[in-house]
C-alpha cells in the first residue's frame, strides 16, 4: 500500500483511516462533527483524504439542547462547513437533560449515550463502515489524568485507543497523535474557522479543570508531556495485551460452563486471574461490568473456598463455591412461601401455596416423567401417626445413611435449583422428618429392599 502519495494531503501526526480500521481505502466514514477546532480539522483533512483514497465522507452532528440559541449556532455553523465541502450532514436534535433525569445519568453520560447512539444508527443504515473521531493527544492526557484520579487499573492507564471495534464497524481517533496546537496551527493555516463551546471554560467541570488546571503545570515540569504520554499508553497497551491473551488461554484452558477451579485461581498470577474473572463475568452477563472490588471480592472468596459460600456481583449475579470451583452465576430469587401444614391422605395431595402436588398410593411401577418430578418409596408399617406435609425451617435435619444432615447443605450439594427449593415440602410423621422430594427418604422410614410399601409421587405445575 503506497501510504506517500497522502503525504501533503494530510497533516504530520494524523493516522491515515484505512490504516487503522484495517478496511479499505475506499471505506466510506462517518465524521463525528461538533464544529469545535478538533471536528472541523478532522473533517477538512478527511475531505481531502477522500479526494485520493475515493472514500464517500459523511458527517453526524448532535444539538444536545443544553446551550440554547449557542447550541442553535453551533448547528448552523456545522450545516454550512459541511455544505462548503460538499459532504452530507446528519443532524439530531435531543434534549439531553430531559433524557439524563428519565434514565438517572448524568449530563455527560446521557450525551455520549445519545450521540453514539445515533451514530450507530447511522452506519447500519448508510452500511458506513468506519466512524473518526476528533479525540487529540491533549484529550488523552486528560483521560490518564482522570482515570488516575479514579484509581483505575492498567486498562484505565492505557489511555484512548486509536481504534475499537462497534457494533456496524470500527472506530478510529486519527488525530490522537497530534497535540491541540498542531491541530490550531491547522485550522489557522487552511483559514478553516470554528465555534467554541462556551462551556469548554467551566472548571466545575472535571475535564475543563484538568485541561485548564493540571495539563499546563505538567507541560511547564516538561514540555513533552503530552508525547511522552502517548508512548506510555502505547507501552502499557502491548502489556495489556499480552495479559489478555494470557487471561483468555486460562479461560478457554480451565472454563467448565462460567466456572475455574478455585486451586487454579489461587496458584495463578492475580494479574492473569482478575482479567480472567472480567472475560466471564462480560460473556456470561451480556456485556454487564465487573469493577475491581467485585474481581476483589471474588478471589477472597476463592482463597477461603468455603463450600457454598457466595457474593453478590452486578446485575443479578453472583459467584459461589462448589465443589471446589469457583462458580458464576445468574442469581435466582427465592419465592416467598406463606407457611402452611396440610395432612396427606391416600390419593391426590394439592398444595396450592406451591402449585405442586402429592400423590400417595401403592404402584410399584411408577417411572419419573417429567424434569420437576419425583418418587420416593416409604415403609408404611414405620410411619408414626399422620403424615404432614410443610414447608422447609431454619434448622431442618433428616438422617440418611446414619448421618444427619442439614437439609439446606443437601439442597446445594444436589444443586437443587432456588426456585424449587423454596418449593418443596417436607414431609414428616410425629418423630420429625422422613423424606424430602429430591432429597430422599430419613433412616427411619426407608422400606427393606424389594418391600416397597408406600409410594410418594411429588410433582411442580
Amino acid at each position: 500500500m503506497n501510504t506517500s502519495i497522502y503525504t501533503n494531503a494530510v497533516p504530520q501526526g494524523f493516522t491515515l483511516p484505512h490504516t487503522l480500521s484495517g478496511r479499505p481505502e475506499d471505506a466510506s466514514v462517518l465524521v463525528a462533527f461538533s464544529g469545535g477546532a478538533d471536528s472541523t480539522a478532522l473533517l477538512h483533512i478527511m475531505s481531502e483524504y477522500a479526494k485520493i483514497s475515493g472514500a464517500i465522507i459523511y458527517a453526524a452532528h448532535v444539538n444536545h439542547g443544553i446551550r440554547g440559541d449557542e447550541a442553535d449556532r453551533d448547528e448552523q455553523f456545522c450545516r454550512e462547513l459541511a455544505a462548503s465541502l460538499n459532504i452530507e450532514l446528519f443532524v439530531l436534535r435531543a434534549d439531553v437533560p430531559k433524557i439524563a433525569a428519565e434514565r438517572g445519568e448524568s449530563i455527560e453520560t446521557a450525551a455520549r449515550n445519545v450521540r453514539y447512539g445515533f451514530f450507530d444508527e447511522l452506519m447500519a443504515k448508510h452500511k458506513i463502515e468506519v466512524l473518526a473521531t476528533a479525540h487529540n493527544a491533549n484529550d488523552n492526557l486528560e483521560t490518564l489524568i482522570f482515570n488516575l484520579a479514579r484509581g483505575s487499573g492498567l486498562g484505565g492507564m492505557c489511555g484512548i485507543p486509536d481504534s475499537r471495534p462497534v457494533k456496524h464497524g470500527t472506530v478510529i481517533r486519527p488525530m490522537l497523535a497530534m497535540e491541540k496546537s498542531d491541530i490550531l496551527k491547522y485550522c489557522n493555516s487552511h483559514s478553516l474557522k470554528f465555534v467554541t463551546d462556551s462551556t469548554n471554560t467551566d472548571t466545575d467541570y472535571t475535564r475543563n479543570r484538568i485541561r485548564a488546571e493540571i495539563i499546563p503545570v505538567m507541560k511547564s515540569i516538561n514540555s513533552g508531556a503530552l508525547r511522552n504520554a502517548s508512548r506510555m499508553c502505547q507501552t502499557l497497551r502491548e502489556d495489556s495485551l499480552c495479559l489478555e491473551s494470557m487471561a483468555g488461554w486460562f479461560t478457554e484452558e480451565l472454563r467448565d460452563g462460567y466456572k475455574i477451579e478455585v486451586e487454579k485461581i489461587c496458584g495463578s498470577p492475580a494479574a492473569i486471574v482478575n482479567r480472567a474473572l472480567i472475560r466471564m463475568f462480560d460473556e456470561l452477563s451480556g456485556g454487564k461490568t465487573l469493577e475491581q472490588t467485585h474481581v476483589n471480592a471474588l478471589r477472597e472468596l476463592a482463597m477461603r473456598a468455603v463450600p457454598h459460600s457466595s457474593v453478590s456481583l452486578p446485575s443479578g449475579y453472583e459467584g459461589v463455591i462448589e465443589n471446589g470451583k469457583l462458580c458464576l452465576q445468574k442469581k435466582e430469587q427465592t419465592i416467598e412461601i406463606a407457611d402452611y401444614e396440610m395432612k396427606l391422605l391416600e390419593g391426590e395431595n394439592y398444595i396450592s401455596q406451591t402449585n405442586s402436588e402429592i400423590f400417595i398410593g401403592n404402584s410399584h411401577n411408577a417411572k419419573n416423567i417429567y424434569k420437576n418430578e419425583t418418587i420416593l418409596y416409604i415403609d408404611s408399617a414405620k410411619i408414626r401417626g399422620a403424615l404432614v406435609a410443610r414447608p422447609r425451617r431454619a434448622g431442618d435435619r433428616i438422617r440418611i445413611n446414619g448421618m444427619s444432615k442439614s437439609l439446606k447443605k443437601l439442597l446445594c450439594d444436589k444443586k437443587i435449583p432456588l426456585d424449587v427449593r423454596s418449593r418443596l415440602p417436607v414431609i414428616c410423621d410425629e418423630r420429625g422428618i422422613i423424606a424430602v422430594p429430591f432429597i430422599g427418604v430419613s433412616d427411619q422410614a426407608r422400606p427393606v429392599k424389594d418391600q416397597k410399601s408406600l409410594m410418594l409421587k411429588f410433582y411442580l405445575y
